[in-house]
């Protein structure tokens, strides 16, 4: 019986472990969380000095952004650095269902530089937030998701 024991503690102590190891690397400022969508891509991504997260990964990665805002409508924006990226917004309505899916909006094809880009009002209803959802090309970076 105590074989059974420490066999069961010791398995469960394993699976904590491998819990923690596979958590997606996030990014929290005020109010907002980004973080990768596949932990199997945390090895390759690293977070930058200002809050963003940069992809070292030698494909492209999906990233996620969270914010909490009012219920209403809001224009929303996100600042990327690259080309070969886009993002799009969503909300949820209060039964967890997609209530909006924005369009999806591109970067300008290269060289690399900052952009904005501009993902039009999200209506946001009461108790969620919008995301972000954004693919990431090699060597770019996403900074601050913005909502008015």
């Amino acid at each position: 019986m105590q074989f059974f024991i420490k066999g069961y503690l010791i398995s469960m102590l394993a699976g904590l472990i491998s819990l923690v190891a596979n958590q997606a690397l996030a990014v929290t400022g005020p109010g907002a969380t980004m973080k990768n969508s596949y932990p199997q891509d945390n090895s390759c991504l690293s977070t930058s000095s200002y809050g963003g997260i940069i992809n070292n990964c030698a494909y492209s990665v999906q990233v996620i952004g969270t914010l909490q805002l009012s219920t209403g409508s809001h224009p929303t924006s996100v600042s990327i650095y690259g080309n070969n990226s886009s993002c799009q917004t969503l909300s949820i309505n209060g039964v967890g269902n997609a209530a909006f899916v924005g369009s999806i909006i591109y970067t300008t094809s290269g060289p690399k530089v900052w952009q904005t880009l501009n993902l039009g009002n999200l209506y946001v209803y009461d108790g969620t937030g919008p995301i972000f959802l954004c693919s990431l090309e090699t060597g770019g970076i996403i900074g601050n998701f913005t909502v008015n």
